[in-house]
């Protein structure tokens, strides 16, 4: 596995677990977006599994930017 592999699941993992504080879990989502395209299949994970509608919407809205093209920054 890739230093790049190993990081986005580590920030999948934050994001999904939910003993983190919802800050935490946004910023890692927020993180993986440094990855661009690579990040795309963690956030449809997160989008999917998560139990939270905040996480949901701030996915969608990343896959989304990221799909258009649309420069991404650190702050939502």
């Amino acid at each position: 596995m890739q230093n790049e592999d190993i990081a986005i699941d580590v920030l999948k993992t934050i994001a999904m677990d939910s003993s983190r504080v919802l800050v935490e879990r946004q910023r890692a989502i927020d993180a993986l977006t440094l990855f661009r395209e690579s990040s795309i299949p963690a956030l449809t994970f997160i989008e999917r599994k998560t139990d939270m509608n905040v996480l949901k919407e701030r996915c969608a809205l990343y896959i989304r930017r990221i799909r258009e093209g649309a420069a991404i920054s650190m702050t939502l």
